[in-house]
């Protein structure tokens, strides 16, 4: 058996951001977003792993706020499935290129690049944000286009008030480029039942159903927006204290940690059969995932052994600083000295929650040889959370066959 750890993230296993209120394109207030040709009916295909990065790199952008990716997301927008793709509304995306364009007025121009590349969804969100972020100016030059409503003058985000879901979605895209959430608060301050909005009794119930939902689903990924309602709520009183505390218990209530647990922090060993031969093309090749308690393998093949954890404590600046030891027992006892690694890297950086599913940073490779023995090998992992200074031990094993 011939051991190897890798340093490489050997297959993702992340959530898909999903939209922040909603994923329609609702018909918005004026000044509204451009309305797009409506698509044909079709099957909704499943999120491929591009939208899932392409909605990863939005949704969480302020943890590192790597400027460096954002070429990336201009190059996808070029493709007229990439909105729906990620399951974020256009008002979502507006919200978040608004805050992008008036943080980086400079790079603005190079970023987009020919307006005519872009299809109609993705042109009506760029040319939106442009407006809203004070860069009215460059929309003739780069889209050749002028709305109508370039004539008005756009409102502020922060103090926005919204009175329904697509000015929502506003709000929710500048939080994602911006991890400010003070961009959030009229969406908390809905959930005080005493606290007038629109004057209408219906439209009220609409606003704050939305404001509930949209929180719900998002501070189970956002850790500054947990510790934002966490401050509020022992800011709060009445009725409207109880209704943060029961968004916040509906956070815990969401979380299902695995079996092997240390408080929050909780994780579990993932096995995968490793390609043989590089996939055509040139392309990344795809690993298989083995499942079951004793997954099986014969000689030849290489199995890699990664770990999946959450619940991991997060310094104040969403640090987390996941380690792992780990070793390999053949079936007559030994310990393979070569699979015997301690205080391997699992994570050492910025997410954006800490109750997101992450996979290690770091891969051990096992290749069974002609003449390993037949039987089971287990796998025994120490997982430690340095941060939150929990340690959760791991075991999994997988039998080699003799033929």
């Amino acid at each position: 058996m011939r051991t190897l750890l890798l340093a490489f993230v050997l297959v993702g296993f992340c959530f898909a951001p999903a939209a922040a209120q909603n994923s329609s394109s609702p018909s918005p207030p004026q000044p509204a977003l451009p309305a797009s040709p409506p698509p044909p009916p079709r099957a909704r295909a499943l999120p491929s792993a591009a939208d899932i990065k392409l909605a990863a790199t939005i949704v969480f952008f302020y943890v590192r706020n790597d400027l460096a990716t954002v070429p990336d997301v201009f190059a996808a927008l070029k493709d007229s499935e990439a909105i729906a793709g990620t399951g974020l509304s256009r008002a979502t995306l507006a919200g978040f290129f608004s805050m992008l364009f008036l943080q980086n007025r400079a790079r603005v121009e190079g970023w987009i690049g020919a307006g005519a590349d872009y299809p109609a969804d993705s042109k009506s969100v760029l040319i939106f944000a442009l407006w809203q972020s004070g860069n009215t100016d460059l929309i003739a030059s780069l889209f050749h286009e002028e709305p109508g409503f370039l004539r008005d003058k756009p409102g502020n985000l922060y103090t926005l008030a919204p009175s329904r879901p697509v000015e929502m979605d506003l709000k929710w895209g500048a939080f994602f480029a911006t991890g400010n959430p003070g961009f959030l608060a009229t969406l908390v301050d809905a959930l005080d039942p005493r606290r007038p909005l629109s004057g209408s009794n219906e439209l009220d119930k609409s606003i704050r159903i939305n404001a509930v939902q949209g929180l719900a689903y998002n501070v189970r990924q956002h850790e500054v927006l947990e510790r934002y309602l966490v401050q509020r709520a022992e800011e709060a009183s009445g009725s409207y204290k109880q209704a943060l505390d029961t968004l916040l218990a509906s956070r815990s209530a969401g979380f299902r940690p695995a079996p092997d647990r240390d408080g929050d922090f909780s994780g579990t060993i993932a096995m995968l059969k490793l390609p043989d031969k590089p996939a055509p093309g040139g392309g990344a090749p795809e690993a298989t995932a083995l499942s079951g308690e004793m997954p099986q393998a014969r000689r030849g093949d290489t199995i890699g052994v990664t770990m999946l954890f959450s619940g991991m404590g997060l310094q104040k600046d969403l640090s987390a600083d996941v380690s792992y030891d780990i070793k390999v027992t053949g079936p007559d006892g030994s310990v393979d000295p070569r699979s015997a690694q301690q205080g391997v890297t699992a994570l050492k950086d910025k997410v954006g929650g800490r109750f997101n599913l992450v996979d290690s940073r770091s891969t051990l490779s096992i290749h069974f040889e002609p003449d390993d023995k037949p039987g089971p090998y287990r796998i025994d992992v120490l997982l430690k959370d340095n941060v939150g200074g929990r340690k959760v031990a791991l075991t999994r094993s997988i039998e080699l066959l003799d033929k």
